[in-house]
């Protein structure tokens, strides 16, 4: 009698969704939608709405490589030797096709960013708008043409009343009379 053992069937291959024209969804901290424009036999192209561009492998994984002019992986260097850790593992998909949830929660943290920029575009307008303000600026911008050629001028850290100066070439000679200059400055005060 032979023994004939049943092997399992393998599980049938579901069709790859990353292709051409497939809106997707970056996965991770900062999520995203874009949009694959290229694929090759190694990557896929995404346009991200953002406007940046990103390789990925076919299955969605990172790659941290680069592309040939052909647009395909480059997996060996010059002396033909193999390129180790070009791609993510199974659990470092960086791309998936979006949910309906997963856009609306992009939808969501762009509305937020959103406002956020334009509250602080208004909080800089009224800085901005401060006659004290003005007046820092108007002396920081003559306090650093005085200096032109020595150093630069900042404002202080988080002092409004105080400049922070930075000075560059001061030969070792001129230390000695700068140095007195400065104390005699301050002893004015």
């Amino acid at each position: 009698m032979s023994k004939t053992t049943k092997s399992k069937p393998k599980p049938a291959k579901g069709k790859n969704p990353l292709v051409l024209g497939a809106e997707v969804c970056r996965t991770g901290k900062r999520r995203v939608l874009g949009k694959i424009v290229k694929v090759t036999k190694s990557l896929l192209s995404v346009q991200w709405n953002t406007g940046s561009r990103e390789l990925y492998g076919l299955r969605g994984q990172a790659f941290y490589g680069h592309a040939g002019s052909d647009g395909e992986a480059i997996t060996s260097g010059p002396s033909g030797k193999p390129l180790e850790d070009l791609w993510g593992d199974e659990d470092d998909v960086r791309i998936t096709i979006p949910t309906e949830g997963a856009r609306k929660r992009i939808a969501q943290g762009l509305e937020n960013e959103a406002k956020v920029a334009v509250e602080r575009a208004a909080t800089q307008a009224k800085i901005e708008s401060d006659p004290t303000y003005q007046k820092r600026q108007t002396d920081l911008e003559r306090y650093t043409e005085a200096l032109r050629g020595f150093g630069h001028v900042e404002n202080g850290w988080n002092e409004q009343s105080h400049f922070r100066i930075e000075l560059d070439g001061i030969r070792p000679e001129e230390m000695d009379a700068m140095v007195e200059a400065i104390r005699s400055v301050r002893a004015k005060k």
